[in-house]
């Protein structure tokens, strides 16, 4: 009879397992990316251009970049580098420029909202602080997310 008893208790307790698991998995599953709420997944989402814009930085000296080239990026601009620039459907939208390393983590970022009729656009405030303009090697654009 022992025997009976702990193989149905360890029945029970595998299928509590399978239960919390599948559970899991239910919860999971319903994650979403639609709208602007926050949610796991990828989706693609529609941009106010289809333009390339390229991205270009400016540097300074800076003594308190730690053991780099001792340069800092100081500013970053955007320039809509189509023959013929459509920004028109971006304007207003605020925008995000940040900096990545090599092994993609952020060295800093800026923000700004982009402005009426121009073709390139810089932030108005730089980075909080200098980040040294040898570690940048990428760079991440969000427009109106």
């Amino acid at each position: 009879m022992r025997g009976v008893t702990k193989a149905l208790k360890a029945f029970a307790v595998i299928s509590a397992g399978i239960a919390a698991l599948a559970a899991s998995e239910a919860l999971a599953a319903g994650l979403s990316t639609t709208g602007q709420s926050l949610g796991g997944g990828q989706q693609t989402v529609s941009a106010c251009t289809s333009d390339t814009l390229r991205v270009s930085y400016t540097t300074a000296y800076s003594p308190a970049v730690g053991s780099g080239s001792g340069y800092a990026v100081t500013g970053v601009t955007l320039t809509d580098a189509a023959s013929t620039p459509s920004l028109a459907a971006c304007t207003g939208q605020a925008y995000r420029v940040t900096l990545l390393s090599a092994a993609g983590v952020s060295l800093g970022a800026v923000t700004g909202t982009v402005p009426a009729g121009e073709t390139s656009f810089s932030p108005t405030a730089g980075f909080a602080s200098p980040v040294d303009a040898s570690a940048v090697a990428g760079v991440a654009v969000v427009i109106g997310g």
